[in-house]
């Protein structure tokens, strides 16, 4: 009834017929709706618009490294034509490689004035570009040759200290600090080159000893970039009723006639005063400053409550030290006078400080308070002057104290950070002086230096002068050498052999004068009367006065407590 037979087998892959159909169904269901919707092209600008706020991490901008090689090759032709430099275009990196020998002698991080020259070109080649928002890694190459010294233990320190010099510089002449970063390699990546064959050969040391930029842009650049071209086209597009700020090519700054003023030094204590420091000291003197010498002093607002702690004036260890200090002043061109008068009067070698109020005029730091107040003596009595004084110092480290000033010469100051460039190149080119470019807020300032000492930054001005500069050059204080130290003051009375006379010579001070005094013995035995910590300058002064002028015979000191 039911004959044996074969039924077919399924096909497995029957499936796909059904599944192929559906996708065209919905394949032209998509279609449809599309060519009846309507798309604006300002709807969005990138895929993040599309599928949210993630994709904006992938949003592709082109990088505009052919433009800068380019635009670099046009405008530093001389250099690569002479061979002192080479531009590489490396993927999406700029190569710009620089003969070490040019910028370093051997085992020095020094940078040689060939070197400066022509970091000044690329530095103004940069400026001229369309694109200067790129990244700058320096990269500092040695030879195979060991080095060792006390500077520099082996070749990845020296790299390092070049590639970070060449950084500083930079910096200094207006780079931001955001786009700067330094690289040593030591001889860990020598230079391989080929032959007209093609077959690759090791660089000659002189060649593995180099200095390259590397100019790229980093992840941030990029959309920093395209956020700013966004605005600039936002910009655009609105109308803008102010009237543009006229750019000012020439030196905004005027200077003193420095030297003039040092032949013409008058008496410190003809120029003395006791009114108080309120006012900001000028730092860009003008032909008008009439200079103005005057004492120092902490704010009213201070009390000794608000005071951190502060030694008394005896108060001697390892790490406390005296200076005598013959003014302050709010003009760093009368420090100087005052500072020269002090040495031709005295003997002594005086220095300049600044400590964001005023020019202090100070001598070498004294260990011994014996020593300081010989000194102080012998300086009192020979600027004819008894309200000379001692520098109380008292830091946990000697660094920490602060120091005398460093120097630089400035030829002008400008607006436009091009105009500052291309005008440390034009005093190179006329009159074969370094400067170099430093912004100071808003203002890019042309400067030559850093100098060390008074006499070395007063004998290089003229120099300046005698070359044939023909601006208004002066001498400015550098930023770094600047501490924002204070000071209370404390009288010293008298001084006696015994603690007998000192205590019986107080109470007749706090009887006569109304002030309150302790005695104090030093550590070389002698026994002094000396007042509370005073924090008003003109009260220090007035004590003074009373004292001097009293009939108990006495000979104040003022001591400054200097605090940070």
């Amino acid at each position: 009834m039911f004959p044996e037979q074969e039924f077919e087998s399924e096909d497995d892959e029957s499936w796909q017929v059904s599944y192929l159909d559906i996708i065209t169904i919905i394949l032209g269901f998509l279609i449809i709706l599309l060519s009846v919707s309507q798309i604006a092209k300002t709807e969005f600008s990138s895929l993040s618009t599309l599928f949210g706020e993630n994709s904006d991490r992938t949003e592709y901008i082109t990088t505009p490294v052919e433009e800068i090689q380019e635009e670099l090759e046009a405008l530093l032709q001389p250099q690569i034509e002479q061979g002192r430099l080479e531009l590489i275009r490396d993927l999406n990196d700029i190569r710009i490689r620089f003969r070490s020998d040019d910028f370093y002698p051997s085992g020095s991080a020094t940078m040689q004035g060939a070197g400066l020259d022509l970091l000044n070109h690329v530095l103004r080649a940069f400026q001229q570009t369309s694109y200067n928002d790129f990244s700058i890694d320096v990269e500092g190459h040695t030879d195979n040759v060991p080095i060792s010294s006390d500077v520099y233990p082996s070749n990845w320190e020296l790299s390092t200290a070049r590639a970070s010099n060449v950084v500083k510089y930079f910096n200094r002449m207006g780079i931001d600090e955001n786009r700067l970063e330094a690289s040593g390699f030591a001889d860990s990546r020598p230079l391989i080159q080929f032959d007209s064959f093609g077959n690759p050969f090791a660089a000659t040391k002189e060649k593995n000893r180099r200095v390259v930029l590397r100019l790229y842009y980093t992840t941030e650049g990029l959309q920093r970039q395209a956020t700013q071209e966004a605005l600039a086209v936002r910009d655009n597009q609105q109308t803008n009723t102010e009237k543009p700020v006229t750019e000012q090519n020439q030196p905004v700054s005027t200077a003193e006639q420095l030297a003039q003023e040092i032949s013409q030094i008058s008496s410190s204590n003809q120029q003395r005063n006791t009114a108080p420091a309120t006012d900001t000291p000028t730092e860009t003197p003008t032909e008008e400053e009439v200079p103005n010498v005057v004492n120092p002093a902490v704010s009213e607002s201070d009390s000794e409550d608000e005071l951190p702690f502060i030694p008394s004036a005896f108060d001697q260890g390892t790490q406390c030290g005296f200076i005598v200090q013959t003014g302050s002043f709010q003009s760093l061109s009368t420090g100087f006078q005052v500072a020269e008068n002090s040495e031709n009067k005295s003997g002594y070698e005086f220095e300049v400080s600044y400590n964001n109020s005023l020019y202090s005029v100070r001598s070498n730091r004294l260990g011994s308070l014996s020593n300081a107040l010989f000194v102080q003596d012998m300086v009192a009595s020979s600027l004819d002057d008894p309200t000379v004084g001692l520098v109380h110092q008292c830091y946990q480290t000697p660094r920490a104290a602060p120091g005398t000033l460093t120097y630089q010469i400035q030829f002008g100051a400008f607006r436009s950070e091009e105009n500052a460039l291309n005008y440390t190149i034009d005093v190179l080119e006329k009159y074969g002086i370094q400067t170099y470019m430093n912004r100071k807020g808003s203002t890019y300032l042309v400067v030559a230096g850093p100098y060390n000492s008074r006499e070395t930054v007063v004998e290089q001005l003229q120099s300046f002068k005698n070359s044939g500069v023909t601006e208004r050059i002066f001498i400015r204080s550098t930023e770094g050498s600047v501490k924002e130290y204070n000071f209370v003051y404390q009288l010293q009375l008298a001084s006696y052999t015994s603690q007998s006379e000192a205590q019986a010579a107080a109470q007749r001070i706090t009887t006569s004068l109304g002030t309150a005094v302790n005695v104090t013995q030093n550590n070389e035995g002698a026994f002094y009367v000396l007042t509370e910590r005073i924090v008003d300058w003109d009260e220090a002064t007035e004590l003074f006065s009373r004292a001097q002028q009293s009939d108990l015979n006495l000979d104040p000191v003022i001591y400054y407590l200097e605090y940070l």
